[in-house]
């Protein structure tokens, strides 16, 4: 048992040791690459011609003219097949415009001409400005956010009142960063990624040998076995160490392994996502979650209401994951602000689960506390799972929420701590 123990200690060893060596020797790379990924173009409806510059609608079974070199996606796809598409297009230019019902199609045609000529778009078009009554500084703040947290390569400016003004203000708060249209996607890097996943299979095996089995995935789908790695390494991460600082370190190397390993051209350029999205948001939470309940099973009664809550709850926390999540106008106005003072806004789940994640002294309610709390580190280890994203953007991000969560933590602790001593 005790060389069990130590060979434990060893493999843990390694994936601190492992993750720091092959951060130091490719991250800068990473950091180039995305300092060159957030160049972009301004499109405007006065470019597309229907000649050199095509808008396709996919509902019509119109075609596409020879002459076109760049192709812009739109609509939902009721004629065409991603294949049939995919031929039609191979050597021109497609352009994927994001939050249209064109997206997830216009990407599988993306994937399947296989040439890397394609580009994304962000753009607001004016019947939702009206309905969300959207001013400037909120369009603003939209759009930058596109370039600076999913460097899209294209914002299409519609023919709206501020259009000037906002074309001025992008162009001067990312100075160099504007190029003629339409900039090109980020090229893939060059360093071996599958050398990233060598740090979370330490972790894994250090927590449990039997873990490995995971490897059996990979001869099926090398998509998958990422997913369940890195998502495994979530829980492990959390519960290979009973300290804390080492718990929030072993997600953060965890999650940058992720981002460099899928640093390939597909992912880079928001055409293929990790798939471990939504497992690794609920296995930690969960699993403390339900293991709590098991050991607190003989007043299983006095729980029941906790089960009633956690399910809308939690369904709740899985749809306000991604960008599809829906936002209240002020929570919409007060998320600019706080990006306007910090350039990127943290997260408000870590600002509020790290508190719980630090406290302690909740007795036979302390599974509650601790699964709440480590909300904030699968929150941390989500951020990067958005591979599009430049890294660095993700290390600032979840830079501000260990610091603010842990300030809130402090002052939390204080005033409790003042209540009970004045009893």
């Amino acid at each position: 048992m005790e060389r069990l123990s130590r060979l434990r200690s060893r493999l843990y060893l390694m994936f601190l040791l492992s993750s720091l060596v092959f951060l130091v020797a490719f991250l800068p790379e990473r950091i180039a690459s995305d300092k060159e990924g957030m160049r972009f173009s301004f499109l405007f409806d006065d470019m597309i011609d229907e000649k050199r510059v095509v808008l396709f609608d996919l509902s019509s079974e119109k075609g596409i003219s020879e002459s076109a070199e760049i192709v812009i996606l739109k609509g939902e796809p009721t004629f065409w097949t991603p294949e049939t598409l995919a031929e039609k297009l191979r050597g021109k230019l497609v352009g994927i415009v994001e939050f249209d019902s064109s997206y997830d199609f216009a990407r599988k045609v993306a994937l399947l001409k296989g040439d890397g000529l394609f580009f994304r778009i962000h753009t607001v078009k004016p019947e939702e400005v009206e309905k969300l009554k959207l001013d400037e500084d909120a369009l603003f703040h939209r759009y930058k956010r596109a370039v600076l947290e999913r460097s899209v390569e294209v914002l299409w400016i519609k023919d709206i009142a501020w259009k000037d003004s906002i074309v001025r203000r992008l162009s001067e708060y990312f100075k160099e960063s504007v190029v003629p249209f339409p900039a090109l996607s980020q090229p893939a890097l060059s360093f071996p990624r599958w050398i990233f996943l060598i740090p979370p299979l330490f972790l894994i095996v250090s927590y449990n040998p039997l873990f490995l089995i995971v490897v059996v995935v990979l001869f099926f789908s090398k998509e998958w076995f990422v997913s369940l790695l890195f998502s495994l390494g979530t829980l492990t991460a959390y519960l290979v160490t009973e300290r804390k600082w080492l718990k929030v370190l072993n997600i953060f190397l965890l999650s940058l392994s992720l981002s460099l390993s899928l640093s390939d051209f597909y992912h880079l350029n928001g055409v293929l996502e990790f798939r471990g999205v939504k497992l690794s948001l609920v296995l930690l939470p969960g699993f403390l979650f339900l293991k709590g309940l098991w050991e607190n099973r003989k007043n299983w009664k006095k729980y029941l209401p906790l089960l009633l809550f956690a399910v809308p709850v939690g369904f709740y926390y899985i749809v306000r994951s991604g960008n599809a999540g829906w936002v209240l106008g002020l929570e919409r106005k007060i998320r600019d602000w706080i990006e306007g003072v910090l350039v990127v806004r943290p997260r408000f789940k870590e600002i509020i689960c790290y508190p719980f994640f630090w406290l302690e002294g909740f007795r036979e309610y302390d599974f509650l506390r601790e699964s709440f709390g480590s909300i904030a580190l699968v929150s941390m280890f989500n951020t990067f799972c958005h591979i599009k994203t430049p890294v660095l953007v993700s290390i600032y991000r979840s830079f501000l929420g260990v610091v603010i969560g842990y300030a809130v933590f402090l002052f939390l602790k204080r005033i409790l701590n003042r209540l009970l001593t004045s009893k």
